[in-house]
């Protein structure tokens, strides 16, 4: 189920999802990798480096699936989809590793947050394209739960794609994209790899918004991956376009 959603998940993620011992999910997973309903991505060169193997399901995994109970939105072209994964880059797996890791930290440190991947919200057709990183959901006693579309931004992502990441997201909700939902707009969580580019995503969202002219005022927060590694001590990590100098926990979004 984990590496379906996921699409690839190393060892640790798995079992810091599974709350287990990476040891002993290792053999469980090389029992499935034998059994041909798992595979694994390792190139020589980095695993010198210790960069983990990324294991994902084969289209033998996807169909044990679609197989069990309330899994037909598994459908052909997802497995057929899948062949994919043996070939495709590293940096693609490496991105995906990040997005997973960064939803292990979350979910941590709020136990009441749910989260949702691209694979999930694909099945879905009322969210914007592309899709985001992960849509949260955090429940909060008996109100509507506070809604996030969240994009982990590596260092090495060039301005162009993340300004028009901006953009679509403003027109996407200026254009009543998520009026069928029913539901207050997601905030928009931005997650740089260092303070360094988390300066740079603010600078390309307040250039984007300004010259995007939207009605409606978007709520757009970022933070980095250091501080989602100390969430669980320190959960005031998120700072406001608006407002720099103030530091708030998830929660306290507006």
């Amino acid at each position: 189920e984990l590496l379906y959603t996921y699409r690839f998940g190393s060892r640790q993620l798995v079992a810091d999802s599974l709350n287990m011992k990476p040891d002993s999910l290792y053999r469980k997973l090389e029992v499935l990798v034998k059994h041909g309903w798992v595979a694994k991505r390792q190139e020589a060169r980095l695993k010198l480096t210790g960069t983990p193997a990324a294991y994902y399901l084969t289209p033998k995994g996807l169909r044990t699936l679609v197989a069990l109970p309330d899994h037909e939105y598994i459908t052909d072209s997802v497995i057929k989809g899948s062949y994919k994964d043996k070939t495709v880059t590293q940096s693609f797996i490496t991105q995906t590793l990040r997005v997973y890791a960064q939803a292990n930290r979350l979910t941590a440190a709020y136990p009441n947050l749910r989260v949702f991947t691209r694979r999930n919200m694909s099945r879905y057709s009322y969210f914007p394209q592309p899709l985001p990183d992960l849509f949260l959901s955090l429940k909060q006693g008996e109100g509507q739960p506070k809604r996030f579309f969240l994009d982990v931004i590596p260092d090495g992502l060039p301005a162009k794609p993340l300004y028009q990441r901006i953009t679509s997201y403003a027109e996407f909700f200026d254009e009543g994209g998520w009026e069928p939902v029913d539901a207050n707009p997601p905030i928009l969580l931005l997650l740089g790899e260092t303070g360094i580019t988390e300066r740079r995503i603010q600078r390309t969202t307040r250039s984007a918004l300004y010259k995007a002219e939207i009605d409606e005022e978007l709520s757009v927060y970022t933070s980095t991956f250091g501080a989602t590694e100390s969430l669980s001590g320190n959960p005031a990590i998120w700072t406001s376009l608006d407002d720099p100098d103030e530091l708030l926990a998830l929660p306290e979004l507006e």
